[in-house]
């Protein structure tokens, strides 16, 4: 895959977390939704997936395991990328929240909590669920996942034919597996599968080549993949292999998808594309514009509430991450982040 696919891929799962996030779980006090948009909104929880096995494909076209000391320092500069960003937007964004929104920390981590403490773990991105904004629960999950990148890169090249179905195994078995730390039992499986992915595409050449030579049997067999993987995921056909277990499988079909189809449809991937260069600061914001400062606005008259609600909170959150990306540039971060990143 290039790196435009993996801009096109977030750029699916960013549009499909604000669907999830918007009609699968709308905030407090809203009434909710049936039909079509209820089964988009739940259907769109496949943005964690969606991300994860980007982070592991994308992690896996820069590393090279040589020694631990390199594997600390890989590991630190993807930490410093990931909390410049993370920082920036949490400077700006909390204390609007706070100071003109009214969600103090007491609301936010309970008022029998430690705010301190709390807020510690916050800005280092673990405070998992109890996180100031709810949908950063995913921080902790991929800041292990970092942690533990290295590992788990030297693993799959051993037998990524044995190491991923023992990963699929332990996302089935999550569920009686005692610590259950951020689901990273559930969630372990796409992100290794991403990293499998980016190892075994030079093994596959004679495969790539035959569906090049086939593409309309490589078109309709990614079609009919993807719809059997939704099937399955929204029924429980299969005893406990439903919902979020079949998530990375339906990643598949949609990379499946967007090599064999979507790369043909040029305008859809530029937009595509664009949208995933956004993701990241879509992901960080779009919970305070959706439930913390207007939880009512954008489901306010039958247009908003029939899909209106989803082209408006895309739109702002694009002008926000358009407008984070002007201030980045004019107080010099990535240009820190570079200097950061050249030093360890």
């Amino acid at each position: 895959m290039t790196r435009q696919d993996t801009s096109v891929i977030k750029g699916i799962a960013i549009l499909a977390m604000l669907c999830h996030h918007l009609y699968g779980c709308p905030p407090e006090g809203v009434m909710s939704y049936s039909g079509v948009l209820e089964w988009l909104g739940l259907f769109g929880k496949v943005c964690i997936a969606l991300f994860l096995f980007c982070s592991g494909y994308g992690l896996s076209s820069n590393y090279q395991p040589q020694s631990i000391v390199d594997d600390i320092k890989f590991t630190a500069k993807r930490f410093v990328k990931f909390y410049a960003n993370y920082w920036v937007i949490s400077l700006i964004f909390v204390p609007i929240t706070i100071f003109v929104f009214h969600r103090s920390l007491t609301d936010a981590y309970g008022a029998d909590a430690n705010v301190i403490k709390c807020l510690c773990l916050d800005v280092l991105g673990v405070q998992g669920y109890n996180s100031y904004n709810v949908t950063w629960w995913f921080n902790k999950l991929i800041i292990m996942l970092y942690v533990l990148y290295p590992l788990l890169n030297r693993i799959v090249r051993i037998k990524p034919e044995i190491v991923l179905p023992c990963s699929m195994v332990i996302m089935g078995i999550s569920e009686y597996i005692p610590i259950h730390t951020a689901d990273i039992w559930i969630w372990q499986f796409p992100f290794v599968f991403g990293i499998a992915w980016k190892l075994c595409e030079s093994r596959l050449v004679k495969i790539q080549q035959w569906l090049t030579n086939h593409k309309r049997v490589f078109e309709l067999m990614s079609i009919v993949v993807l719809i059997i993987t939704i099937i399955f995921r929204m029924n429980e056909i299969i005893p406990h292999w439903s919902g979020v277990k079949m998530d990375s499988f339906i990643t598949c079909s949609i990379v499946l998808c967007l090599i064999s189809i979507i790369r043909n449809w040029h305008h859809v991937m530029l937009i595509l594309a664009f949208i995933g260069k956004h993701s990241m600061n879509i992901y960080f914001t779009h919970t305070f514009i959706n439930s913390y400062w207007f939880p009512q606005l954008l489901y306010t008259g039958e247009w908003l509430r029939g899909g209106g609600n989803f082209v408006v909170l895309i739109a702002i959150c694009l002008l926000i991450s358009i407008g984070i990306e002007f201030l980045k540039e004019k107080i010099r971060l990535y240009e820190l982040v570079n200097i950061i990143s050249k030093r360890i």
